[in-house]
């Protein structure tokens, strides 16, 4: 059995989209604030150090290493969700607070908040979303040319091939392309989240750094709930598409008028 068409053009399709949300978003905004290369990158590096290594290292001692936590947390689906999210959200939006408090270049609006949401959300978007779509497409092109086993020969126990071979015959094009829509919402959302915090720190409001933290705990702790078999994938993915596209209509109802080129 071989991969279909459809599923192939879905993956393609999908790792395109994982990084659609970034782009389109610097060019819809370039003329309508100040979007400093400085933000760009303060927003990835800030996504690389708190997201991929902090919460990285924390992550492998709390779910590998230290056994009485990971058997724990292996065993209960909701105890999980709880750390999961919770630890995105500890890691993320205190990264997000530092920087933009302390490292960003100012601008007059909120510049600074969409420049950083697009450095952090495109690089999530390289690392989790592009990266995931293409390593699928990857293995789906080596099993339709006959390669897979010889491949991932030594690599993976062979119940794991077999699982791997059922997984991307039976792909279809709706699964395939949801990697790349979810990159979408997910980016949304950053921008989102960038913005609330932006306002804690313009204005002194502490109260919208807390309800960055809520929020973000909130939109991952479905999908969290997925990770273990707790939650439908249309459960996880609508909540945060819904969040993703309400902040889209309050974002774009609210975007300047266009006035000039950066």
């Amino acid at each position: 059995m071989t991969v279909s068409p459809a599923a192939l053009l879905g993956l393609a399709l999908g790792a395109l989209m994982s990084l659609s949300g970034p782009v389109v978003a610097y060019f819809v905004c370039r003329g309508r604030m100040a979007l400093g290369f400085r933000n760009i990158a303060l927003g990835a590096a800030t996504f690389f150090l708190f997201a991929l290594a902090l919460e990285g290292v924390a992550n492998a001692y709390v779910l590998r290493v230290n056994p009485v936590s990971a058997a724990a947390l292996r065993d209960n689906a909701l105890a999980f969700a709880v750390y999961a999210a919770g630890a995105a959200a500890l890691f993320e939006e205190t990264g997000r607070f530092l920087a933009l408090r302390f490292l960003a270049a100012r601008a007059e609006g909120p510049g600074a908040a969409v420049a950083y949401a697009i450095g952090h959300g495109g690089l999530e978007a390289v690392t989790i979303g592009l990266g995931a779509q293409i390593s699928t497409l990857a293995l789906a092109l080596l099993l339709n040319a006959g390669r897979l086993n010889s491949a991932m020969a030594g690599k993976m126990s062979a119940p794991t091939l077999v699982t791997l071979h059922e997984r991307l015959t039976h792909l279809s094009f709706s699964v395939a392309i949801a990697g790349g829509l979810e990159r979408i919402w997910a980016f949304l959302a950053q921008i989102g989240l960038s913005l609330l915090v932006w306002r804690a720190v313009q204005f002194r409001q502490w109260r919208w750094l807390i309800f960055a933290y809520a929020a973000h705990l909130a939109l991952d702790f479905l999908p969290a709930l997925y990770l273990k078999g707790a939650a439908s994938f249309a459960m996880a993915e609508s909540l945060v598409a819904a969040v993703g596209i309400a902040l889209l209509g309050v974002f774009l109802a609210r975007l300047p008028p266009k006035t000039r080129r950066t």
